[in-house]
């Protein structure tokens, strides 16, 4: 088998359990935050919504500079050190004697983790260009696997045996992850020579605005994610509002993000070999336009079957969506500095996850459940008009230069 083949499925495989470990505990946490103490409802929403967003804030920052010393020293270390530190930080979340504390290691978890964007950064450094779509699509996968087998997992280990536990076996799982890329992942070797002295975060964000569409491809990003995640925290409450009884809310709303997660985990290396073959721009285009279009049914839907079956196309228009975008930033990145610059596309998709819950909940407060399905809609939306007006500039500019 080809070293590049060899060390995505490797990495595919380290993945899924680290995606697994963050599944299992997210869900949960709210749960938890009550458990240390906070019993105020209005408070526990609060302390909830301050401990969910807390790894978004440190990984924003923290990625790039992760990123930089991984092209300019090895990207193997920087995926090991990743998942060692979500490790540390899971295990450290399981000794919290109150919420400030647990607050304090999701700050921690962000800033030495970045799990993601480290295997992102290295296989689009090991993968040859032809391949690249199909392997990102791969890698997306491994996070519909832990999406759909995390919270199973995390529910039964804390209903047995306490929310400590899922913390600290789930910490465990981790260094399994970490033991599979140490004795399997085999980096190219690169002479000192080779490595971009010049990778510094600075320097990757001077040559990020450089680059022809480069800043706009992370807006695309941003944007996408805002839209993808931004209907998510409210959905029980929309299954709710259309005649969902609260008896069968958790299980209604579980198994809507299942499908829409096994959508995801078919399609992604189908569609990753159409990027392939013809170009991440095609794949981007249409598949923001058809997730636009079905965040629309959405919002006008009666019955919650028009849900369930609008969510399983989303999972297939997101498989397309997030590879080919990431594969659309890697196609403008400079040899050798494919770390820092693939780490500037998961702070832009940081920014997403990290604005669009707020926002959502704001504009579903004041302005009704399916108005932020619109807004959803257009966010999504917004990402083909700006992949077109970024090809007519160029063409422009070509014209203009001929």
């Amino acid at each position: 088998m080809e070293l590049w083949r060899r060390n995505l499925w490797v990495l595919w495989l380290a993945q899924v359990l680290a995606m697994v470990g963050m599944s299992a505990v997210v869900p949960f946490l709210p749960l938890f935050v009550r458990q240390l103490g906070i019993n105020d409802p209005v408070a526990v929403h609060h302390w909830s919504g301050y401990v969910f967003s807390a790894p978004f804030l440190t990984a924003i920052i923290a990625q790039p500079i992760w990123g930089a010393l991984a092209d300019r020293y090895s990207r193997k270390t920087m995926v090991v050190r990743a998942v060692i530190g979500l490790a540390v930080a899971f295990a450290l979340m399981g000794f919290s004697r109150n919420v400030q504390e647990l607050f304090l290691w999701r700050l921690v978890q962000g800033g030495i983790s970045g799990f993601i964007a480290a295997t992102l950064g290295f296989v689009v450094a090991e993968t040859p260009h032809a391949f690249r779509g199909y392997a990102i699509g791969v890698l997306q996968t491994s996070q519909s696997i832990g999406a759909v087998i995390g919270p199973f997992l995390g529910g039964i280990i804390s209903h047995y045996a306490g929310m400590r536990i899922v913390f600290w076996i789930m910490s465990s799982v981790c260094v399994i992850s970490s033991a599979l890329v140490i004795a399997l992942v085999r980096e190219k070797s690169t002479s000192r020579a080779q490595r971009t002295d010049s990778a510094t975060v600075w320097n990757n964000l001077q040559t990020a605005w450089q680059i022809p569409g480069f800043m706009v491809a992370l807006a695309c990003i941003t944007l996408s994610q805002m839209g993808t995640i931004m209907p998510n925290p409210q959905m029980p409450f929309y299954l709710e509002s259309l005649g969902i009884p609260m008896s069968q809310l958790q299980i209604v709303t579980g198994t809507l993000v299942g499908i829409t997660g096994l959508a995801t985990l078919v399609a992604a290396p189908q569609i990753g070999k159409v990027v392939d073959k013809h170009g991440p721009r095609v794949v981007v285009m249409s598949s923001a336009t058809a997730a636009a279009l079905l965040l629309i049914v959405q919002g006008v839907a009666c019955s919650v079957e028009t849900v369930f079956f609008s969510r399983g196309f989303l999972g297939i228009a997101l498989a397309g969506l997030v590879p080919a975008l990431n594969t659309f930033v890697s196609t403008r990145v400079p040899e050798g500095r494919q770390s820092g610059m693939m780490s500037l596309a998961s702070s832009a998709m940081l920014l997403g996850n990290l604005i669009s819950p707020p926002v959502g909940g704001w504009i579903a407060a004041h302005g009704g459940l399916r108005l932020m399905f619109f807004i959803a809609a257009s966010c999504v939306g917004s990402v083909p008009v700006l992949l077109w007006w970024l090809r007519r500039r160029h063409v422009r500019r070509a014209n203009a230069q001929g």
